[in-house]
């Protein structure tokens, strides 16, 4: 993942009014993303589930919906790069723990009954870096569920750009730096995946792909699962 401090003081200066309306229509997007969690997993309450990637900062109300939905924080742990102490007031209930960008996740294998995280994995840099990030996921947790927007909708939220993220990444980069998009320029902030380049990252039988549409036609979100009682 990012270094905490150029990603939280300089991501927060790229959020625009757009993006805060976009991000009510994102609560109903990870709302309906949550309910397809619980019908996959069916959590109980005595089940220890992680989740890596919360945010301090819930300047967009989209922010932490896993934290605010799930029903059971007591057996709830939250991972971030960031300053754990906001997270800690927001959410008493749930144990919060500091990792470091890019280093093996501070527990054991199979550790967690479920483990989530919830677009994040566009953020953590390079193919390597995901594909490392993508491994920690599935071995500290016996099941997985992970979402990241999808590559090829004709919209990408971050940069606020139409269709010119489909182009090869060369070009994408290129583009976002004429544009002023610097920040989203870098591969270490972000870089999207399609289907074809998640199954590159990982080679799981177990491991399950699916497209989200929102609003029932619109292709916005890989869903990336992993459920060995299905």
């Amino acid at each position: 993942m990012p270094d905490k401090n150029n990603w939280t003081a300089t991501a927060l200066e790229t959020i625009t009014r757009t993006k805060h309306l976009l991000s009510n229509i994102s609560i109903k997007v990870r709302t309906q993303q949550f309910k397809i969690f619980l019908k996959l997993f069916s959590p109980k309450a005595c089940d220890k589930i992680l989740d890596v990637g919360a945010s301090s900062n819930e300047t967009l109300k989209d922010s932490n919906m896993f934290e605010r939905l799930y029903p059971f924080p007591e057996k709830l742990t939250a991972v971030t790069i960031e300053d754990i102490r906001i997270l800690k007031k927001l959410y008493p209930k749930i144990k919060i723990i500091k990792i470091t960008p890019n280093k093996p996740l501070p527990f054991k294998k199979n550790e967690f009954d479920i483990v989530t995280s919830w677009a994040t994995l566009e953020h953590v840099g390079n193919a390597e870096k995901q594909k490392f990030f993508m491994r920690e996921l599935l071995r500290v947790g016996k099941k997985n569920f992970i979402t990241t927007p999808y590559k090829y909708c004709f919209y990408e939220p971050h940069s606020e750009v139409f269709f010119i993220h489909w182009l090869p990444d060369k070009w994408f980069r290129k583009l976002l730096n004429i544009l002023g998009k610097k920040f989203w320029a870098k591969e270490q902030n972000l870089r999207l995946v399609g289907i074809k380049e998640v199954k590159n990252l990982i080679s799981d039988r177990d491991l399950k792909v699916k497209l989200f549409f929102t609003a029932g036609f619109l292709p916005t979100h890989l869903i990336i699962y992993r459920n060995n009682n299905i």
